[in-house]
């Protein structure tokens, strides 16, 4: 698996064409590209809709109002799409989708998307205290424990090889979202769930001391996330305004501003401004 510093590499080449003159920010149309929007707390709360639907105007979180930014300094059109996570990745792949946010880089995906790394973040264990279980080893020595994921997540190397070791002894629940895998999880159907801490904040303060919280992997590389950019339908011209517009909104501190308002206390960092202009 590609560490995620090594998404850098994947930017300059793009950037390369706005450094030159190729590209201007509003010299030629750019758009309508169509972006997977993922149920998400605080990321997309999607106010009743059915996933699969057309929204263009409806829903609220970190995400519209990212978009909309993106969409004014950009002058690049977006069309929304509310999808599952696993058919998010299906419709990228295929080229029905052309964007996503908030990627997590894996060898599989990168065959697919270049990912902009925008975020730091670091996925948690929530476990319950009644199992007594404090690290991955001793989880996974109980073969009686299972956990509960979310289809087609990544939650890092660490977190995604004991997942994957579960998986193969039956101990997983896989889900559609983050919603449903908070309420198995809530139901004590599983006894972990691995995710970050403004999904769980709320649950966290309802039930002081039933439920553990811990990081895992604290030694672990420091995990990316980022917009996903489809290799197949957005052209280089286009990512390249993208990013030039992405470093805009990283230098002057919207970016900063608009996450610690949706994601405050979370311990979400944000990665190196990207080099345009």
């Amino acid at each position: 698996m590609r560490k995620p510093g090594m998404l850098l590499t994947l930017v300059p080449p793009v950037l390369a064409l706005v450094a030159s003159g190729l590209v201007h920010a509003h010299a030629l149309a750019c758009g309508p590209y169509r972006v997977g929007l993922k149920p998400y707390p605080q990321i997309y709360d999607r106010h009743g809709q059915e996933v699969g639907a057309n929204r263009d105007q409806e829903g609220a979180g970190l995400d519209r109002e990212f978009f909309t930014l993106l969409a004014a300094r950009s002058g690049c059109a977006f069309v929304y799409e509310l999808e599952s996570q696993p058919r998010v990745w299906v419709r990228l792949r295929e080229g029905s989708l052309d964007i996503t946010s908030w990627a997590i880089p894996t060898e599989e995906r990168l065959r697919h998307v270049t990912i902009v790394p925008l975020l730091t973040v670091r996925p948690m264990a929530y476990t319950w205290a009644s199992a007594g279980v404090s690290t991955p080893r001793a989880f996974l020595a109980r073969q009686e424990l299972r956990a509960v994921v979310v289809k087609g997540s990544s939650y890092g190397p660490g977190f995604d090889a004991m997942l994957g070791t579960l998986a193969a002894s039956a101990r997983v629940s896989a889900v559609a979202d983050v919603d449903a895998a908070t309420r198995v999880f809530m139901a004590h159907r599983v006894d972990l769930i691995v995710t970050y801490p403004w999904v769980m904040a709320r649950q966290l303060r309802a039930m002081p001391g039933k439920i553990e919280v811990a990081d895992w992997h604290p030694d672990g590389p420091t995990i990316h996330s980022g917009l996903a950019l489809s290799h197949r339908t957005v052209s280089a011209q286009d990512q390249a305004r993208l990013l030039d517009a992405l470093s805009t909104l990283q230098k002057d501190g919207t970016l900063k501003r608009l996450v610690d308002r949706y994601l405050p206390n979370s311990g979400v960092g944000f990665a190196p401004v990207l080099r345009a202009h």
